[in-house]
Protein backbone atom coordinates (compact mmCIF):
# COMPACT_ATOMS: atom_id res chain seq x y z
CA UNK A 1 0.00 0.00 0.00
CA UNK A 2 2.97 2.23 0.84
CA UNK A 3 4.67 1.74 -2.82
CA UNK A 4 0.80 2.79 -4.38
CA UNK A 5 1.01 5.52 -2.29
CA UNK A 6 4.19 6.97 -3.54
CA UNK A 7 3.60 6.14 -7.12
CA UNK A 8 0.20 7.98 -6.87
CA UNK A 9 1.49 10.86 -5.60
CA UNK A 10 4.26 10.66 -8.35
CA UNK A 11 1.94 10.17 -10.86
CA UNK A 12 -0.56 13.32 -9.62
CA UNK A 13 3.13 15.61 -9.11
CA UNK A 14 3.75 15.12 -12.93
CA UNK A 15 0.37 15.81 -13.73
CA UNK A 16 1.03 19.77 -14.49
CA UNK A 17 -2.45 20.90 -14.98
CA UNK A 18 -3.90 20.41 -11.59
CA UNK A 19 -1.88 23.07 -10.40
CA UNK A 20 -3.43 25.75 -12.15
CA UNK A 21 -6.29 25.63 -10.23
CA UNK A 22 -4.88 24.13 -6.73
CA UNK A 23 -1.61 26.04 -6.44
CA UNK A 24 -1.43 28.92 -9.34
CA UNK A 25 -5.15 30.22 -8.83
CA UNK A 26 -4.84 31.35 -5.30
CA UNK A 27 -1.64 32.71 -5.41
CA UNK A 28 -2.64 34.62 -8.37
CA UNK A 29 -5.98 36.23 -6.86
CA UNK A 30 -3.67 36.93 -3.60
CA UNK A 31 -1.62 38.89 -5.55
CA UNK A 32 -4.50 40.52 -7.61
CA UNK A 33 -6.48 41.00 -4.18
CA UNK A 34 -2.83 43.24 -2.84
CA UNK A 35 -2.97 45.62 -5.18
CA UNK A 36 -7.09 45.60 -5.55
CA UNK A 37 -7.24 46.07 -1.73
CA UNK A 38 -4.15 48.17 -0.71
CA UNK A 39 -6.44 50.74 0.23
CA UNK A 40 -9.29 49.22 1.35
CA UNK A 41 -8.26 49.03 4.83
CA UNK A 42 -7.25 52.43 5.39
CA UNK A 43 -10.15 54.06 3.88
CA UNK A 44 -11.96 54.48 7.47
CA UNK A 45 -8.88 54.86 10.01
CA UNK A 46 -8.50 58.46 10.47
CA UNK A 47 -6.00 61.07 8.89
CA UNK A 48 -5.10 64.39 10.67
CA UNK A 49 -7.57 66.79 9.14
CA UNK A 50 -5.40 69.27 6.66
CA UNK A 51 -5.97 72.84 8.36
CA UNK A 52 -4.40 75.78 7.39
CA UNK A 53 -3.61 78.84 9.93
CA UNK A 54 -3.50 82.64 8.44
CA UNK A 55 0.03 83.11 10.77
CA UNK A 56 0.27 87.00 10.95
CA UNK A 57 0.75 88.99 13.65
CA UNK A 58 -3.30 88.48 15.28
CA UNK A 59 -2.26 84.79 14.91
CA UNK A 60 0.55 85.34 17.05
CA UNK A 61 -0.85 87.06 19.77
CA UNK A 62 -3.67 85.07 20.25
CA UNK A 63 -4.07 82.45 22.71
CA UNK A 64 -5.56 80.52 20.27
CA UNK A 65 -2.55 79.74 18.14
CA UNK A 66 -1.14 77.89 20.95
CA UNK A 67 -3.83 75.73 21.02
CA UNK A 68 -3.79 74.61 17.11
CA UNK A 69 -0.15 74.19 17.73
CA UNK A 70 -0.80 71.66 20.20
CA UNK A 71 -2.94 69.72 18.30
CA UNK A 72 -0.85 69.43 14.98
CA UNK A 73 1.94 67.91 17.11
CA UNK A 74 3.14 64.95 15.52
CA UNK A 75 2.16 61.84 17.59
CA UNK A 76 -0.50 59.36 18.14
CA UNK A 77 -2.94 61.94 18.96
CA UNK A 78 -2.19 64.48 16.86
CA UNK A 79 -5.75 65.71 15.74
CA UNK A 80 -4.59 68.60 12.80
CA UNK A 81 -2.20 68.82 10.48
CA UNK A 82 -1.49 72.28 10.31
CA UNK A 83 -0.26 74.40 7.41
CA UNK A 84 1.06 77.80 7.80
CA UNK A 85 0.31 80.65 5.14
CA UNK A 86 1.23 84.09 5.29
CA UNK A 87 -2.08 86.07 4.88
CA UNK A 88 -5.60 85.28 4.07
CA UNK A 89 -5.36 85.07 0.37
CA UNK A 90 -2.35 82.59 0.05
CA UNK A 91 -4.98 80.60 2.62
CA UNK A 92 -8.38 81.05 0.52
CA UNK A 93 -6.57 79.98 -2.14
CA UNK A 94 -5.28 76.65 -0.94
CA UNK A 95 -8.70 76.31 0.57
CA UNK A 96 -10.25 76.87 -2.83
CA UNK A 97 -7.96 74.43 -4.37
CA UNK A 98 -8.68 71.60 -1.82
CA UNK A 99 -5.24 71.75 0.32
CA UNK A 100 -6.91 71.98 3.51
CA UNK A 101 -10.07 71.25 5.20
CA UNK A 102 -10.44 74.59 6.52
CA UNK A 103 -8.75 77.64 7.89
CA UNK A 104 -8.12 79.27 10.75
CA UNK A 105 -7.79 83.02 11.40
CA UNK A 106 -8.08 85.46 14.76
CA UNK A 107 -10.15 88.34 13.65
CA UNK A 108 -9.70 92.33 15.13
CA UNK A 109 -10.93 91.60 18.40
CA UNK A 110 -9.23 88.66 18.83
CA UNK A 111 -11.36 85.91 18.76
CA UNK A 112 -10.99 83.08 16.58
CA UNK A 113 -13.02 82.73 13.05
CA UNK A 114 -13.23 79.21 11.04
CA UNK A 115 -13.65 79.44 7.45
CA UNK A 116 -14.83 76.10 5.59
CA UNK A 117 -13.87 74.54 2.38
CA UNK A 118 -17.16 74.86 -0.50
CA UNK A 119 -17.44 71.59 -0.22
CA UNK A 120 -17.81 71.17 3.60
CA UNK A 121 -21.14 73.36 3.45
CA UNK A 122 -24.44 71.75 5.23
CA UNK A 123 -26.09 69.09 2.46
CA UNK A 124 -22.73 68.75 0.87
CA UNK A 125 -20.93 66.66 2.70
CA UNK A 126 -19.55 63.23 2.11
CA UNK A 127 -19.56 60.85 5.60
CA UNK A 128 -15.48 62.06 6.01
CA UNK A 129 -16.00 65.54 5.04
CA UNK A 130 -18.65 65.95 8.42
CA UNK A 131 -16.53 64.37 10.31
CA UNK A 132 -13.35 66.38 9.53
CA UNK A 133 -15.95 69.57 9.44
CA UNK A 134 -17.08 68.15 13.10
CA UNK A 135 -13.62 68.38 14.63
CA UNK A 136 -12.94 71.84 13.39
CA UNK A 137 -16.01 73.27 14.42
CA UNK A 138 -15.58 71.62 17.48
CA UNK A 139 -11.93 72.94 18.45
CA UNK A 140 -13.30 76.59 17.38
CA UNK A 141 -16.39 75.95 19.80
CA UNK A 142 -14.48 74.35 22.48
CA UNK A 143 -12.13 77.13 22.51
CA UNK A 144 -14.35 79.86 22.63
CA UNK A 145 -16.51 78.35 25.35
CA UNK A 146 -13.27 77.84 27.26
CA UNK A 147 -12.47 81.54 26.94
CA UNK A 148 -15.60 82.47 27.73
CA UNK A 149 -15.71 80.99 30.99
CA UNK A 150 -12.35 82.05 31.56
CA UNK A 151 -13.54 85.53 31.19
CA UNK A 152 -16.57 84.88 33.36
CA UNK A 153 -15.12 83.52 36.36
CA UNK A 154 -12.02 86.15 35.93
CA UNK A 155 -14.88 88.68 36.30
CA UNK A 156 -17.31 87.17 38.80
CA UNK A 157 -14.67 85.42 41.17
CA UNK A 158 -11.36 86.44 40.22
CA UNK A 159 -10.09 84.69 43.84
CA UNK A 160 -10.78 80.95 41.71
CA UNK A 161 -7.39 81.59 40.08
CA UNK A 162 -5.28 80.91 43.26
CA UNK A 163 -6.21 77.47 42.85
CA UNK A 164 -4.59 76.21 39.44
CA UNK A 165 -5.87 72.31 40.40
CA UNK A 166 -9.61 73.34 40.74
CA UNK A 167 -9.39 75.25 37.13
CA UNK A 168 -7.69 72.37 35.94
CA UNK A 169 -10.37 69.54 36.86
CA UNK A 170 -12.79 72.56 36.03
CA UNK A 171 -11.41 72.52 32.16
CA UNK A 172 -10.20 68.84 31.76
CA UNK A 173 -12.58 66.63 29.86
CA UNK A 174 -13.83 63.32 31.35
CA UNK A 175 -13.32 60.17 29.61
CA UNK A 176 -16.66 58.44 30.23
CA UNK A 177 -16.42 55.77 28.49
CA UNK A 178 -13.71 52.94 28.11
CA UNK A 179 -12.08 51.19 24.74
CA UNK A 180 -12.52 48.08 24.99
CA UNK A 181 -12.56 45.01 21.98
CA UNK A 182 -15.46 42.89 20.66
CA UNK A 183 -13.52 41.04 18.66
CA UNK A 184 -10.06 39.03 18.71
CA UNK A 185 -8.41 40.92 16.35
CA UNK A 186 -9.26 44.81 14.54
CA UNK A 187 -11.61 44.12 11.78
CA UNK A 188 -10.19 44.68 8.58
CA UNK A 189 -12.55 44.16 5.39
CA UNK A 190 -10.42 42.52 3.30
CA UNK A 191 -9.70 39.51 5.06
CA UNK A 192 -13.03 38.41 4.27
CA UNK A 193 -12.03 37.87 0.66
CA UNK A 194 -8.94 36.09 1.12
CA UNK A 195 -11.08 33.77 3.19
CA UNK A 196 -13.68 33.37 0.58
CA UNK A 197 -10.41 33.06 -2.23
CA UNK A 198 -9.43 29.77 0.33
CA UNK A 199 -12.77 28.51 0.15
CA UNK A 200 -12.62 28.14 -3.37
CA UNK A 201 -9.46 27.54 -3.68
CA UNK A 202 -9.53 24.38 -1.34
CA UNK A 203 -12.72 23.11 -3.33
CA UNK A 204 -10.71 23.62 -6.78
CA UNK A 205 -7.89 21.03 -4.96
CA UNK A 206 -11.08 18.72 -5.61
CA UNK A 207 -10.13 18.65 -8.95
CA UNK A 208 -6.83 16.38 -7.93
CA UNK A 209 -9.36 13.56 -6.34
CA UNK A 210 -11.65 13.76 -9.23
CA UNK A 211 -8.71 13.12 -11.62
CA UNK A 212 -6.82 10.14 -9.12
CA UNK A 213 -10.55 8.89 -8.77
CA UNK A 214 -10.89 8.24 -12.49
CA UNK A 215 -7.20 6.78 -12.70
CA UNK A 216 -8.66 3.97 -10.40
CA UNK A 217 -11.16 2.95 -13.19
CA UNK A 218 -10.79 0.72 -15.50
CA UNK A 219 -13.22 2.08 -17.91
CA UNK A 220 -11.38 5.30 -17.71
CA UNK A 221 -8.03 4.50 -17.38
CA UNK A 222 -5.55 2.19 -18.59
CA UNK A 223 -3.57 2.78 -15.39
CA UNK A 224 -6.87 1.87 -13.83
CA UNK A 225 -7.10 -1.58 -15.84
CA UNK A 226 -3.88 -2.67 -14.60
CA UNK A 227 -4.45 -1.94 -11.14
CA UNK A 228 -7.67 -4.26 -11.31
CA UNK A 229 -6.05 -7.27 -12.46
CA UNK A 230 -3.51 -6.60 -9.92
CA UNK A 231 -2.85 -8.19 -6.34
CA UNK A 232 -4.48 -5.48 -4.41
CA UNK A 233 -8.15 -4.81 -3.63
CA UNK A 234 -10.22 -2.07 -4.63
CA UNK A 235 -10.45 -0.52 -1.10
CA UNK A 236 -7.28 -0.50 -0.84
CA UNK A 237 -6.28 1.42 -3.67
CA UNK A 238 -8.79 3.89 -2.91
CA UNK A 239 -7.26 4.70 -0.22
CA UNK A 240 -3.96 4.97 -1.23
CA UNK A 241 -5.16 7.37 -3.69
CA UNK A 242 -6.99 9.49 -1.36
CA UNK A 243 -4.00 9.31 0.81
CA UNK A 244 -2.03 11.01 -1.92
CA UNK A 245 -4.77 13.66 -2.97
CA UNK A 246 -5.05 14.88 0.51
CA UNK A 247 -1.69 15.32 0.75
CA UNK A 248 -0.86 16.86 -2.43
CA UNK A 249 -4.07 19.31 -1.61
CA UNK A 250 -3.00 19.99 1.41
CA UNK A 251 0.62 21.18 0.29
CA UNK A 252 -1.26 23.40 -2.40
CA UNK A 253 -3.36 25.03 0.23
CA UNK A 254 0.01 25.36 2.92
CA UNK A 255 1.93 26.94 0.03
CA UNK A 256 -0.71 29.46 -1.06
CA UNK A 257 -1.17 30.11 2.83
CA UNK A 258 2.48 30.80 3.79
CA UNK A 259 2.47 33.19 -0.01
CA UNK A 260 -0.21 34.98 1.80
CA UNK A 261 0.62 35.62 5.00
CA UNK A 262 4.35 36.40 4.64
CA UNK A 263 4.14 38.05 1.11
CA UNK A 264 0.63 39.40 1.02
CA UNK A 265 0.81 40.43 4.55
CA UNK A 266 -2.92 39.12 5.18
CA UNK A 267 -3.40 38.78 8.83
CA UNK A 268 -4.72 35.89 10.74
CA UNK A 269 -4.95 37.31 14.13
CA UNK A 270 -1.87 34.90 15.07
CA UNK A 271 -3.62 31.97 14.81
CA UNK A 272 -2.01 30.59 11.52
CA UNK A 273 -1.03 27.22 13.89
CA UNK A 274 -5.01 26.81 13.78
CA UNK A 275 -5.02 28.07 10.12
CA UNK A 276 -2.81 25.40 9.47
CA UNK A 277 -4.93 22.58 10.51
CA UNK A 278 -8.64 24.37 9.09
CA UNK A 279 -6.63 23.98 6.16
CA UNK A 280 -5.67 20.39 6.51
CA UNK A 281 -10.11 20.04 7.09
CA UNK A 282 -10.74 21.68 3.75
CA UNK A 283 -8.40 19.14 1.89
CA UNK A 284 -10.49 16.38 3.16
CA UNK A 285 -13.37 18.30 2.34
CA UNK A 286 -11.89 18.63 -0.94
CA UNK A 287 -10.82 14.70 -1.06
CA UNK A 288 -14.54 13.69 -0.59
CA UNK A 289 -16.14 16.30 -3.15
CA UNK A 290 -13.24 14.80 -5.89
CA UNK A 291 -14.01 10.93 -4.57
CA UNK A 292 -17.82 11.78 -4.93
CA UNK A 293 -17.70 13.52 -8.67
CA UNK A 294 -15.27 11.28 -9.67
CA UNK A 295 -16.95 8.06 -9.15
CA UNK A 296 -19.99 9.23 -10.88
CA UNK A 297 -20.81 6.85 -13.60
CA UNK A 298 -20.76 7.32 -17.11
CA UNK A 299 -19.12 10.54 -17.33
CA UNK A 300 -15.35 11.01 -18.27
CA UNK A 301 -12.79 13.29 -16.72
CA UNK A 302 -13.69 16.19 -19.17
CA UNK A 303 -17.33 16.08 -17.62
CA UNK A 304 -16.54 15.28 -14.08
CA UNK A 305 -13.89 18.11 -14.25
CA UNK A 306 -16.66 20.83 -15.76
CA UNK A 307 -19.18 19.97 -13.06
CA UNK A 308 -17.00 20.71 -10.45
CA UNK A 309 -16.07 23.94 -12.08
CA UNK A 310 -19.58 24.79 -11.73
CA UNK A 311 -20.75 23.75 -8.54
CA UNK A 312 -17.19 25.58 -6.88
CA UNK A 313 -17.80 29.05 -8.78
CA UNK A 314 -21.75 28.40 -7.62
CA UNK A 315 -21.09 27.54 -4.10
CA UNK A 316 -18.40 30.92 -3.78
CA UNK A 317 -21.18 33.21 -5.00
CA UNK A 318 -22.17 33.06 -1.70
CA UNK A 319 -19.45 33.68 0.62
CA UNK A 320 -18.95 37.04 -1.38
CA UNK A 321 -16.17 36.26 -3.70
CA UNK A 322 -16.49 38.03 -6.42
CA UNK A 323 -17.08 41.43 -4.95
CA UNK A 324 -19.04 43.66 -2.43
CA UNK A 325 -22.74 43.01 -3.82
CA UNK A 326 -21.98 39.40 -3.59
CA UNK A 327 -20.88 40.10 0.30
CA UNK A 328 -23.47 41.84 0.68
CA UNK A 329 -25.64 38.98 -0.65
CA UNK A 330 -23.82 36.26 1.34
CA UNK A 331 -24.43 38.63 4.33
CA UNK A 332 -27.91 39.05 2.90
CA UNK A 333 -28.44 34.55 2.83
CA UNK A 334 -26.43 33.77 6.06
CA UNK A 335 -28.62 36.22 8.14
CA UNK A 336 -32.18 35.38 6.64
CA UNK A 337 -31.33 31.58 5.76
CA UNK A 338 -28.90 30.52 8.41
CA UNK A 339 -29.82 26.86 7.96
CA UNK A 340 -29.15 27.07 3.96
CA UNK A 341 -26.15 28.94 4.55
CA UNK A 342 -24.73 26.23 6.63
CA UNK A 343 -25.16 23.56 3.79
CA UNK A 344 -22.93 25.41 1.86
CA UNK A 345 -19.38 23.74 1.99
CA UNK A 346 -17.82 26.55 0.95
CA UNK A 347 -19.06 29.52 3.32
CA UNK A 348 -18.00 26.35 5.88
CA UNK A 349 -14.26 27.45 5.13
CA UNK A 350 -14.74 30.67 5.09
CA UNK A 351 -16.72 31.02 8.54
CA UNK A 352 -13.51 28.40 9.97
CA UNK A 353 -11.49 31.42 9.29
CA UNK A 354 -13.84 34.19 9.70
CA UNK A 355 -13.77 32.63 13.76
CA UNK A 356 -10.24 32.61 13.87
CA UNK A 357 -9.98 36.15 13.43
CA UNK A 358 -13.13 37.41 14.99
CA UNK A 359 -13.73 35.44 18.18
CA UNK A 360 -11.78 35.34 20.94
CA UNK A 361 -12.71 31.47 21.77
CA UNK A 362 -12.36 28.46 19.89
CA UNK A 363 -16.13 26.88 20.16
CA UNK A 364 -17.20 28.26 16.28
CA UNK A 365 -14.35 27.24 14.87
CA UNK A 366 -14.56 24.26 16.29
CA UNK A 367 -18.44 23.84 15.26
CA UNK A 368 -17.12 24.68 11.71
CA UNK A 369 -14.47 21.94 11.53
CA UNK A 370 -17.41 19.50 12.84
CA UNK A 371 -19.50 20.81 10.10
CA UNK A 372 -16.67 20.43 7.50
CA UNK A 373 -16.35 16.73 8.78
CA UNK A 374 -19.84 16.21 7.99
CA UNK A 375 -19.63 17.30 5.16
CA UNK A 376 -16.52 14.81 4.31
CA UNK A 377 -18.34 11.71 5.89
CA UNK A 378 -20.97 12.70 4.01
CA UNK A 379 -19.44 13.32 0.54
CA UNK A 380 -17.37 10.06 1.22
CA UNK A 381 -20.06 7.79 1.55
CA UNK A 382 -21.76 8.81 -1.48
CA UNK A 383 -18.55 7.83 -3.62
CA UNK A 384 -18.14 4.35 -1.78
CA UNK A 385 -21.72 4.21 -2.72
CA UNK A 386 -21.16 4.46 -6.97
CA UNK A 387 -17.23 2.86 -6.26
CA UNK A 388 -19.28 -0.50 -4.81
CA UNK A 389 -21.58 -0.41 -7.69
CA UNK A 390 -19.49 -0.26 -10.38
CA UNK A 391 -18.89 -3.70 -12.20
CA UNK A 392 -17.21 -4.69 -15.58
CA UNK A 393 -18.07 -7.37 -17.53
CA UNK A 394 -14.08 -7.01 -19.19
CA UNK A 395 -11.25 -5.32 -19.17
Amino acid sequence: MGTLFASTLRALVREKSLFIWSLAFPILMATIFMFMFANLDGAMEFDPVPTGVVADEAWGASPFSAVAEALGERGDDQLLDVRRFADGEAAASALVDGEVMGVFSVDEDGEPVLSLAPGLQIGQTTDMDAIDRSILESVVGTYVRDADLMTSIARENPGAFADPGRLEAMFSSVDATEEVSLTHAAPKESVRFYYALFAMAALFGAQIAVVAVCWTQPNLSPLGARRALGAIGRTRTLLATLLACWLLSFCCLLIAFLYTRLVVGVDFAGREGLCVAGLGAASLLACALGTALGSLPKLDVGSKTGILTGVVCLLSLFTGLYGEPCMELADMVSREFPVLASLNPAKAICDMFYSLYYYDGLEVFAGNVALIGLFSAALFAVGALFVRRQRYASL
